[in-house]
């Protein structure tokens, strides 16, 4: 399991590094185009672009926010679900032992 899981997180992290590097490439065409702008027209409006990238930004956190609710509460199942089945193979053991040595007695 712990290979299973680090290959994943190696995923993420290249997924993650991926982005990073495509936003810096991003905000450095973007502070091009600004300084373009700022030489042809003096008051230059960018708050719709940082609006919709913080609106993107949030979307994606809260759909992540949601995805680790679900992951942990499945996670929790399957452990409550062991466990049934872990307690009832106890119990069926220590009733077929109890059996066994009151026979022998």
């Amino acid at each position: 399991m712990d290979f299973q899981e680090q290959f994943f997180k190696e995923r993420i992290k290249f997924i993650h590094e991926a982005r990073d590097e495509k936003e810096e490439s991003f905000e450095k065409l973007q502070q091009q185009e600004r300084e373009k702008v700022k030489q042809s027209n003096p008051n230059p409006s960018n708050a719709e672009e940082y609006k919709r990238r913080d609106k993107l930004i949030k979307a994606h956190e809260k759909k992540m926010v949601g995805m680790r609710e679900r992951h942990w509460q499945e996670e929790v199942e399957l452990e409550k679900e062991f466990d049934a089945k872990l307690s009832h193979l106890m119990e069926k053991y220590t009733l077929d032992g109890s059996k066994v040595n009151a026979g022998n007695t």
